[in-house]
């Protein structure tokens, strides 16, 4: 497995001790989730210092979600930190907007903001990609959802995130579904309950959900794995998991989780 750094899970650590902790996990890459405050040029010297490729950059940013009319001023300020970075995909994350109307109205407007970064982002040469969400107000989740937006804005890709989509689907079935539009994995791990949860919420399924250590939860992950594709083993893999416990700290549990899956 081409195992790949998510940075946001190495919360409270300097960016140089993200990609320490990367390096001594034999990471395959990493993934900048938003720039941790950091000028994009930094980040980039850190890792080529290194030796660790950039797979990816996740922007975190607002004012879509805010309803604000300079929205995509976000996007082309993400764009550009893409490029710095050197990046080969940016992934545009469909987070519920402010004052939901419905799930459909933001899958509506989420598509029109797609048509409009992903025309920055083809004449920039950066793939563009959007994930399942996992929250019980997500507007794009399930297979048929992403679906529906990935044939209204063709070139669009996937991030294929097995739990977020274990959420309000089949993430198996989707898998299958959403096979030819991967171009990278999100994989973490949930306990679903009939009861709420500490820290945990309600999911799209009727489930009350909350994270796991990849391993401890009730998705089956390496069933899953077992089904990839030989060409999609060869994409990167964020691994997107802590030992929620507190017993090990995000830099142990990356370790521990390295050891786990690198040679799957």
């Amino acid at each position: 497995m081409k195992l790949c750094m998510m940075t946001c899970m190495m919360d409270g650590y300097s960016p140089r001790e993200i990609v320490e902790t990367a390096v001594k996990c034999r990471m395959s890459a990493i993934d900048w989730i938003s720039t941790h405050q950091t000028d994009p040029k930094v980040l980039k010297k850190l890792c080529d210092d290194a030796g660790l490729p950039i797979a990816a950059h996740t922007m975190i940013k607002t004012k879509f979600i805010e309803r604000r009319p300079d929205y995509l001023d976000d996007f082309k300020a993400s764009l550009e930190d893409c490029l710095t970075l050197g990046a080969p995909v940016l992934m545009l994350p469909p987070f519920a907007r402010e004052n939901q109307a419905s799930l459909a109205d933001d899958r509506k407007a989420y598509i029109e903001y797609y048509v409009q970064a992903y025309e920055l982002a083809k004449d920039a040469g950066v793939t563009l990609t959007l994930e399942s969400t996992g929250f019980g107000n997500s507007p794009i989740t399930t297979a048929a959802e992403v679906l529906e937006v990935l044939q209204a804005v063709p070139g669009l890709k996937l991030t294929f995130d097995y739990g977020n989509v274990a959420t309000a689907d089949d993430p198996d079935a989707a898998y299958c579904r959403l096979h030819d539009y991967i171009v990278h994995f999100h994989l973490k791990d949930w306990h679903f309950s009939d009861q709420p949860q500490p820290d945990g919420w309600l999911a799209r399924n009727g489930r009350y959900v909350g994270g796991r250590l990849m391993g401890t939860g009730d998705l089956d992950l390496v069933g899953f794995w077992a089904k990839v594709s030989e060409e999609h083993r060869q994409l990167p893999v964020n691994l997107e998991s802590i030992d929620y416990t507190g017993k090990m700290t995000p830099a142990e549990s990356m370790v521990y989780l390295a050891d786990q899956w690198r040679d799957r």
